[in-house]
This record gives structure tokens, sequence and C-alpha cells, in this order.
């Protein structure tokens, strides 16, 4: 989030218009500039950014292999009404790397506690919905509204099956290249849709980014303590105000994974974004920010 409020704060002289100007221009909602910062928590360093005021609202990185920045439209879009906060998980963008067994759900809590934040709405995608549904079973008393996006449990999460299909994207990597597993990922019709190229090659350049992820075996989720007992047994415990957004588009097993949180959750409401792939907040991010605002209304 850029704005020309930088360069005028980089000159060495000013004008009384020109204050003026800016007096009024960091008084329109949404106008204040972003705030980050590395809170060190739980043993490990947390980056987060911060925008916008009101109730807080937290979005959990991006998914299991995007970092925060993929919530770019979402992050600016809410800003306008909410206090954000984004920030990646441990494992991923500019946080640390795990080296040992450690909680998400934890580190989450943490972070919240550094900024001094009780009670938040709390949205997850893919594996940061399954994070984020750990941290609501963990620590219900801070999650004001649940958003679940495209996700399961961290029970499906780090299911044998799953662990092994990362092992294989990785030692793909290690023999190809990122770069060309990059390409291959970013080319999933399921995960992005084929013809929204400016989201492909963000996934992409996300991607390359994060080479870690990849070197350490997906350590943020082979090394990952989910809630116990698993959050798939635990799900009627679930009482806020809960969203599930599913992508019409998206893998078959997916769905099926997406709608066992549906019949798990009492009351939880359901939205299917027609024509969206996996990453939906990248491919139908207008659908999808309206969905999420309409539900955190109420």
């Amino acid at each position: 989030m850029k704005s020309s409020l930088i360069i005028f704060l980089s000159k060495a002289y000013w004008s009384f218009p020109v204050l003026l100007l800016l007096m009024a221009f960091s008084d329109l909602p949404g106008a204040e500039l972003m705030k980050s910062g590395t809170a060190k928590v739980n043993g490990t360093s947390l980056y987060y950014e911060i925008a916008g005021q009101g109730a807080p609202l937290v979005l959990i990185s991006g998914g299991g292999t995007l970092d925060r920045r993929s919530w770019d439209n979402q992050f600016e879009a809410f800003a306008k009404s909410y206090q954000v906060i984004r920030y990646d998980v441990r494992g991923i963008g500019k946080s640390a790397h795990p080296t040992k067994p450690f909680s998400h759900s934890q580190d989450l809590f943490e972070l919240l506690k550094f900024l001094k934040i009780q009670k938040a709405h709390v949205i997850g995608l893919s594996f940061s919905g399954a994070m984020a549904l750990d941290f609501a079973l963990d620590h219900p008393e801070m999650v004001d509204r649940l958003v679940l996006i495209a996700s399961g449990s961290s029970t499906d999460a780090k299911s044998k099956a799953n662990l092994d299909a990362l092992a294989s994207l990785a030692a793909l990597a290690k023999k190809d290249g990122l770069s060309k597993t990059a390409q291959l990922i970013a080319d999933l019709p399921w995960f992005i849709s084929p013809d929204n190229s400016d989201g492909r090659e963000k996934v992409k350049q996300n991607l390359l980014d994060n080479n870690q992820i990849f070197d350490s075996d997906f350590a943020l989720v082979r090394l990952w303590q989910p809630t116990t007992p698993p959050a798939s047994e635990r799900l009627r415990e679930i009482r806020m105000p809960v969203l599930i957004v599913e992508a019409e588009k998206d893998l078959p097993a997916y769905r099926e994974i997406t709608a066992k949180l549906k019949l798990g959750i009492a009351g939880s409401k359901q939205v299917v974004i027609p024509g969206a792939a996996h990453l939906i907040h990248l491919d139908k991010p207008a659908e999808l920010n309206q969905v999420i605002l309409d539900f955190l209304k109420g």
C-alpha cells in the first residue's frame, strides 16, 4: 500500500498548503499509513503489517505456500472499515523459519497479545484456514467471527497423504528447479484460473520468493503441532459465527473436505464463489471481499 504521502515525507522543506493537504488526507477513511514490525514471541519472530481502524481483523498468511502479500486485495479493501492485521506464519515470508515442533495457534495467540488485541475476526485460506480453525478451538474467547476459505482442518493438513504430497513437491523443486516447479503450480487450473494471468504471475513470484519452503521440505507444515484432541473431532465446539467459502472450480477432494466443515460446525454459513479456483482471494477478489464484508456486518 503506497501513498504519495511518502514522497512528501521525504522532502526537507514544507509549505503551509502541503501541510493542510496532508492533514486533510490523513483524516480520510482507510488513508492511514501501513504499520509493520516483527514480534519476537513464542520462541520465534513473526512479521506483521497493520492498516486501517476499527474492529481488529486478522489475515493469516495467504495459504500454505503463499505469504501475506497474496492478501493485497483484501488488506486494502478491509482496511477501509477495520483494523487489519496480516502476518507471515512461522516458516514463510519475513517470519523466522521453524527448526523444531511448534504451534501455529500459539504463535497467533502470542502475536495478538503482543499487539494488545483481545478479540478479532479471523480469516484463513487453505492451510491458513486450518490454522484459523485451530486457533478458534484453542482460544474461542479471542475470535469474534471466523472465515474459512477453501479450507479443511489441521487433521486434513497433517494427514499422511498430504505430507507425502508436499514431500514429493519439495523433491520435484530440488530435482527440476524451483522456477519450473513454480510455473507448474501456477498453471494448475484448479489452483488459479488459466485466464487469470495476473494472479498466476503473483503465485509464481510468491513461490520463487519463498524458496525456503521447498528447501525445508515444507517445515511450516511438517513441524506444525495441531490442536489436540484433533480438530476434525471437535467441530461441534465451535460457537462463534462461521463463514465457509468454497471455490466452484476447486478439486473435488478439497470441496469434500470443505463440505465436512459445514456439516460439523453447527449454524455455519456456506457460500460458493462461482467460477473461482482454489486461491479465491486472488482469483475472484471482488466477489470474495463482498461475501466476507456482508458476513462481518452480520
